[in-house]
């Protein structure tokens, strides 16, 4: 059965930028002003008012023979509302509105761990204690330090940034309402749950809840042994899995109804705790928008060479042991570490399109008392040795076309990209940080087969959007989809999302905050992030209104994914005029399908671009050879070693 959408003409993709001179490493990066992601537009009512309070002009608030809704707590001679009641102690909250028009009752800010700070820093996230009273919940907290993803020249945020957000229609313990975890993108450096309000989610009946981890080397630092094993962001998720399943029946939510899902590094993060062993019966299924554990960035292979970097940056080298060394950064000043961060790029260093992509990701962890990840995915994968949870995994048609706009904006950089083609190729394709045997000649093959001697320009700008789009999601992500299809027990559902709409992420100007809409010609394609507009309100709501059609799409968009959240079968109800509901079918391993989410959405058999997957199936990449055959040398050994 075929779901149609109509759809006005529509263009490109994310992050155009008009770069600078790339030469700008001497350029530091500084603080700025911590982006204010609150609510501007005024609630439905007064920001706590209690449901059928107000009866002509006689206030019925605190009304002794009136009946009570669950959250209404007498604080004092006042009842105030809406209060949840978990384990950690009551909090107030806020009543909103979704999109439409049903309310939401916000909990924000909600400080689950202590602030990872002083010995706490590149250390397990602690929980906070119990408290008595009311806390209030009604604001986002920090976010965490990160430079800005359109303005990279300015970092922001705190370290005590561990918090998450609850949105929910009421608090009745009984309605036992299915949960979303969202865990936000951003490369494993940047991102806030801040930004990913429950606008559109809210429409349907669930608990939506946003969480915020540590991130780039405050999440991710590892000198590859047990004085720093890593994966502290990771860590920081699990927390808030912990504290979702514990807590959220106090917000109307199931906890045995967790869905996880997340984009980009909120993608790989979900694979990961697929995979992991320390998450089983944290969750009961999973979505993985643009993002697998496979994936070259999200699995960077040489933390202690960047470890030792960072050290000699902040003049922690010259320390005797390791655990010195550990010490003097965990005592450095943030601000300090901050400012170090465009080093960790090779190339555009405080420009948009940096890089590589990432400097910073989750890793093997087996040094650790307790590893997040004892194996490399792809081991744990073939094995079968990861929770067996149905599961939602896939890309965007064009996910380069993202990094692509943001190339091509920039035909000086083009050409000194092609002029230094052996050393930013690898860098590109992810063949660096010892993910490839002879990164070179790898890179070199890329271009041979893609857009082979010509240069590169506008005109032929599709094919490098076709090779970061395989390298960097669509070879990991349809890989992942293929072997838990034939590994795990319960059912897999593959996408491509191919949806255009009018707006795209590549109509915000280039290298500014905050973020401003411009005019383009070029269509790059539907690249990566362009569905996240349909779920959430994304960018403060830079594109809202959505027209028509996108609202409808974006209204079906959402109907699927949540009803996968509440049956596990994600389906679209089609109306009084067609009886049988659109529903999505699970791959079969022995005839993979997918769902082509488009302005027709369909199930086609097989998955495309077989050529271009062809081609990256035999390549050497690092899960996809002989590892040890290009292991790298093993680090000095210190004096207190010998």
């Amino acid at each position: 059965m075929r779901l149609f959408v109509v759809v006005l003409m529509s263009v490109s993709l994310l992050d155009a930028c008009q770069t600078r001179s790339s030469h700008d490493s001497e350029r530091e990066s500084h603080r700025g002003v911590e982006p204010n992601f609150e609510k501007t537009s005024p609630p439905p009512a007064e920001p706590n008012a209690i449901p059928g309070a107000q009866e002509g002009n006689k206030d019925l608030s605190n009304d002794e023979d009136r009946e009570r809704e669950t959250g209404e707590v007498k604080v004092g001679k006042r009842w105030e509302f809406p209060v949840a009641q978990p384990k950690q102690g009551m909090m107030w909250g806020t009543v909103e509105e979704s999109r439409g028009g049903k309310r939401i009752l916000a909990f924000r800010g909600i400080k689950h761990l202590e602030a990872p700070t002083g010995e706490n820093r590149f250390r397990p996230p602690v929980r906070t204690k119990r408290w008595d009273g009311i806390q209030e919940t009604k604001h986002n907290g920090h976010i965490c330090p990160q430079h800005l993803a359109t303005k990279p020249d300015i970092w922001v945020g705190e370290e005590d940034c561990l918090w998450l957000n609850v949105f929910t229609r009421d608090l009745s313990v009984n309605r036992k309402r299915p949960v979303i975890v969202w865990i936000h993108g951003g490369n494993f450096a940047k991102g806030s749950a801040a930004e990913y309000e429950p606008d559109y989610l809210l429409d349907e009946d669930v608990v939506l809840v946003t969480i915020q981890y540590r991130l780039g080397m405050f999440g991710f630092l590892s000198t590859e042994d047990s004085h720093l094993p890593g994966n502290y962001g990771m860590l920081d998720q699990l927390a808030a899995m912990q504290w979702v399943k514990q807590n959220i029946a106090a917000f109307s939510g199931d906890p045995n109804q967790i869905t996880i899902m997340g984009q980009q590094a909120g993608g790989a993060s979900v694979h990961y705790h697929i995979l992991s062993p320390l998450t089983r019966g944290l969750f009961n299924r999973a979505i993985s928008m643009s993002g697998s554990a496979l994936a070259w960035w999200a699995s960077l292979k040489r933390p202690l060479e960047r470890a030792n970097k960072l050290a000699k940056l902040v003049e922690c080298d010259n320390k005797v042991t390791r655990e010195e060394m550990v010490a003097c950064l965990r005592s450095t000043p943030m601000d300090k570490l901050m400012n170090t961060h465009p080093n960790f790029y090779e190339w555009k260093h405080l420009e948009q399109n940096q890089e590589p992509l990432t400097g910073w990701s989750p890793r093997v962890d087996k040094e650790s008392p307790m590893p997040f990840m004892p194996q490399e995915p792809i081991d744990l994968m073939t094995s079968g040795n990861f929770q067996h949870v149905p599961y939602i995994t896939g890309i965007t048609d064009d996910e380069g076309a993202t990094r692509g706009s943001a190339f091509f904006a920039d035909m000086g950089g083009v050409r000194e990209f092609e002029e230094s083609f052996e050393k930013l190729g690898p860098l590109m394709f992810g063949f660096h940080d010892g993910q490839s045997e002879a990164p070179k000649i790898m890179a070199r093959k890329v271009k041979e087969f893609y857009w082979g001697e010509k240069s590169l320009d506008r005109n032929i700008a599709s094919t490098l959007v076709d090779a970061i789009s395989d390298s960097s999601y669509a070879v990991p992500v349809d890989s992942t989809g293929k072997i838990h299809a034939m590994k795990s027990a319960a059912p897999v559902f593959i996408y491509h999302f191919g949806y255009r709409g009018q707006h795209s992420l590549t109509h915000i100007q280039p290298n500014q905050y905050p973020p401003k809409l411009i005019k383009t010609d070029i269509n790059y394609g539907v690249g990566n992030g362009d569905d996240l507009m349909y779920l959430f309100p994304i960018l403060t709501g830079l594109f809202r209104p959505l027209p028509a059609d996108d609202l409808v799409f974006s209204a079906r968009f959402v109907k699927l994914l949540t009803s996968f959240a509440s049956t596990g079968t994600p389906s679209i109800e089609m109306g009084p005029e067609i009886q049988e509901p659109f529903t999505w079918t699970p791959v079969n391993p022995e005839n993979i399908s997918h769902l082509d989410i488009g302005n027709v959405m369909e199930m086609d058999q097989g998955l495309p671009n077989h050529r271009r997957m062809s081609f990256w199936g035999a390549m050497p990449v690092y899960w996809n050879c002989d590892r040890g055959a290009f292991a790298p040398a093993p680090p000095p050994v210190r004096k207190e070693e010998l």
